[in-house]
């Protein structure tokens, strides 16, 4: 490769992770990282057009004889980043960095991502019999279209729901920032019959008035025993493996879609852009199912 066109492939890398919104550390690391995986190209007479699945095995190697497992994990997603800006350059036609990964580092568990009309028949799969049902159903309603947690239902109040706005306010915690987030038009409509109807009747079973917005008894005993009826609920009828933790993630991953990474964090309650990033990986360039395969250096 000719100094010019390597200087003009930097500078469209550069261009395109501003585009998907990376913050200005994240960029540098990155293109440091790439930087070092050129040099060793170029030790190698590769181009960047030639490279393999087997050959990025080999970098993997050659690097770990003085950077740690956690550090070529660093190596990899930049050169995840840099094929996905290829692939859309028209550079090359597929990305060799997409399914390695380091054996070794712990790492959050990547999910299969459910399609927004998969989530959306989720919750019209779900039947609703009784209070106690209608309630679920709020709930899991708050899970598929704003990606709330489990503990973010358990802190919400009667007065985080605006009816009339069709919006609700997610108090923040220890480790999310709080956020105001617009209800699907069916949730106003559900949300509207569940506080004035149903949770009145709710209130009746428990021996003091709460202002959650959620009710429980001791039978129940936390919202997470509720959000696991919901899954064994959903698994009954969609007759496939569900968690919270999937839902919240296929959530994010299509706001990751819609709008840019600043938004997305917001929305998400992330306090920090790579909590929002790690989403940008488990669904590198429309990837849809889980990578379960790791790949051991020797």
């Amino acid at each position: 490769m000719n100094l010019s066109n390597y200087q003009k492939m930097k500078e469209g890398f550069k261009t395109y992770l501003k585009s998907k919104k990376h913050a200005n550390r994240t960029i540098e690391t990155y293109e440091a990282n790439l930087r070092r995986f050129l040099e060793w190209l170029e030790q190698e007479n590769m181009e960047v057009e030639q490279v393999t699945y087997n050959d990025l095995l080999l970098y993997m190697k050659h690097t770990s004889r003085t950077v740690s497992q956690k550090g070529i994990s660093g190596y990899i997603i930049a050169i995840k980043h840099f094929y996905s800006y290829l692939m859309r350059s028209g550079k090359v036609s597929k990305n060799p960095a997409l399914d390695v990964a380091i054996k070794g580092i712990k790492r959050k568990v990547l999910y299969h991502i459910l399609e927004p009309h998969e989530l959306h028949q989720l919750y019209n799969s779900f039947q609703v019999d009784t209070a106690s049902e209608k309630r679920k159903q709020v709930m899991l309603g708050l899970m598929i279209y704003q990606g709330l947690k489990t503990e973010e239902l358990k802190k919400l109040q009667v007065s985080d729901v605006k009816l009339r706005e069709g919006k609700v306010e997610v108090p923040g915690g220890k480790r999310s920032n709080g956020r105001t987030m617009q209800l699907e038009s069916h949730q106003v409509m559900d949300m509207y019959d569940y506080v004035l109807q149903v949770r009145p009747e709710l209130l009746t079973r428990i021996a003091q008035p709460t202002d959650n917005l959620l009710v429980i008894w001791k039978d129940n005993g936390y919202i997470s025993n509720l959000v696991t009826e919901i899954m064994k609920k959903l698994r009954e009828v969609n007759q496939r493996e569900l968690n919270p933790n999937q839902i919240r993630a296929s959530v994010i991953t299509k706001w990751i879609k819609m709008y840019n990474l600043r938004e997305v964090q917001y929305l998400a309650g992330h306090r920090y852009i790579s909590s929002t990033e790690w989403y940008i990986e488990n669904d590198l360039e429309g990837l849809q199912e889980e990578i379960n395969q790791f790949h051991p250096l020797g």
